[in-house]
């Protein structure tokens, strides 16, 4: 892990760290937030539907435990 920094930004190995102690950088990668942000209808819908359907669920669960 030779390209690992210090917090002062030198390397690992020149302030002699133990291998086991260093932080290696964090992998180049895609980060998901770079994609683009639902919009709000969509989001609003989705949690509008989670609501009916917990609702509905709950009335149903409601009807079989005390009956009609």
């Amino acid at each position: 892990m030779s390209h690992a920094l210090t917090a002062d930004g030198l390397s690992a190995e020149a302030r002699h760290v133990p291998d086991d102690l260093r932080i290696p950088r964090p992998p180049r990668a895609l980060r998901l937030a770079l994609r683009r942000p639902e919009p709000l209808w969509r989001e609003a819908m989705r949690w509008s539907l989670i609501g009916l359907s917990a609702s509905w669920a709950a009335g149903e669960v409601t009807l079989r435990l005390f009956g009609p």
